[in-house]
């Protein structure tokens, strides 16, 4: 309580990072009614997102969770500032003189990202659920795809700890973001790499699925990434007048090997931390 105090103070008093808060709930609020109320024109013909199954239980939990995870970049805002501004405003080493071990110091910011992840989480939990309730033609299988909503929980969780590790390894706020830009563009180029070996290895692009196997997943971001992915199409719901989405569940492997992501980036957060001379 008393780690969750001091960066209260730290949110609640800094304009900006109060602002971003104010403004990624609202977000999230807004994302959820825009959904429901969207109806895109493609090709001159007007698509009605909840007749083609959107919002029907158990997919709409995949469906949201996919779509409004990509809003997770305020709080990485929010985490970048605040914790770069610890070193241009010198806070961190007026805590430590304080008293505050460093131990604390980073425990503390772990606790504000569960804090962010746990609120965001409930806040999706409800959205999703009441778009459910209120579209889904099936009202017996409601939680049955839920566990979205812990794997969304968790990758807010690795997204805001890779943040938190760049924005102390880097310890400027540019650089922070910088850093953030260059891991997701390796991480691009090392995936389209490995596509390029696979399609020279085989016949070409042509024997390249989209959906295989590729080390490549189980980089950093691409982990976050695949832990929620992008909901199979079920074209046949196209001219039956179904739903167009095939329900599926939360890859496993991505989970351990996010948890592991989880513990390498804190604990190198803190070698870090306990290392550099302030």
């Amino acid at each position: 309580m008393k780690l969750l105090k001091i960066e209260w103070n730290k949110i609640f008093y800094y304009k900006a990072t109060r602002t971003f808060t104010i403004i990624y709930f609202v977000l999230l609020v807004v994302a959820g009614f825009i959904l429901a109320n969207i109806k895109p024109t493609i090709g001159g013909v007007k698509v009605n997102i909840v007749k083609m199954g959107m919002f029907e239980f158990p997919i709409v939990w995949q469906n949201l969770t996919y779509l409004i995870s990509i809003l997770k970049i305020f709080i990485g805002v929010i985490i970048i500032t605040n914790v770069t501004a610890e070193y241009t405003n010198s806070t961190l080493k007026q805590n430590l003189i304080d008293g505050l071990s460093k131990k604390e110091f980073l425990a503390s910011k772990l606790l504000t990202n569960l804090i962010f992840a746990i609120l965001s989480t409930l806040f999706v939990f409800g959205i999703a659920l009441g778009l459910g309730l209120a579209f889904s033609k099936n009202q017996e299988d409601i939680f049955k795809g839920v566990q979205f909503v812990a794997a969304y929980f968790l990758k807010l969780n690795l997204f805001f700890t890779i943040c938190l590790f760049l924005s102390i390894l880097l310890r400027r706020t540019a650089f922070a973001f910088l850093g953030l830009i260059v891991l997701w563009m390796g991480e691009g180029l090392i995936s389209a790499g490995e596509v390029l070996i696979k399609a020279m290895m085989g016949d070409g692009f042509k024997s390249i699925n989209p959906y295989g196997f590729y080390l490549t997943n189980y980089l950093p971001l691409n982990t976050s990434s695949k832990l929620i992915d992008f909901p199979d199409i079920n074209t046949e719901g196209l001219f039956t007048g179904g739903s167009i989405f095939n329900y599926s569940t939360v890859n496993l492997s991505f989970v351990v090997v996010a948890l592991v992501y989880f513990a390498i980036f804190s604990w190198s957060s803190y070698l870090i931390l306990k290392k550099r001379d302030l």
